[in-house]
């Protein structure tokens, strides 16, 4: 996003600067995960099922949600490692022959 880029670690997500590659900020938050980014958020997938949403923003780590969905599958020892999708305004996320949508439309 602009000059920084943000991802997620095993231990933790990350944000750093293109240019130089200094850690603006890290946190444990919801690491490890995977993440998308739509209108200045980041949604993310934790190995563990949750879901957070996190400001994209290199000043600091401002976590807006987190919750896990309602009745996930049994996934015993397997990890959650499916990407989060945005589209029209809608959150989808994954997870072993599970979908869940929700409405994430922002109001401007």
């Amino acid at each position: 996003m602009g000059e920084y880029l943000y991802g997620t670690s095993a231990g933790a997500l990350l944000c750093l600067e293109f240019t130089t590659g200094n850690v603006k900020w890290d946190d444990r938050s919801i690491s490890p995960a995977s993440l998308c980014y739509a209108d200045g958020r980041l949604y993310l997938h934790g190995e563990n099922g949750e879901v957070a949403l996190v400001e994209a923003t290199p000043e600091a780590y401002h976590e807006k949600g987190r919750f896990k969905p309602t009745d996930p599958p049994d996934r015993g020892a397997s990890k959650a490692w499916a990407y989060p999708v945005i589209a029209n305004g809608r959150l989808y996320i994954r997870d072993i022959g599970t979908l869940w949508c929700y409405d994430v439309k922002t109001s401007r």
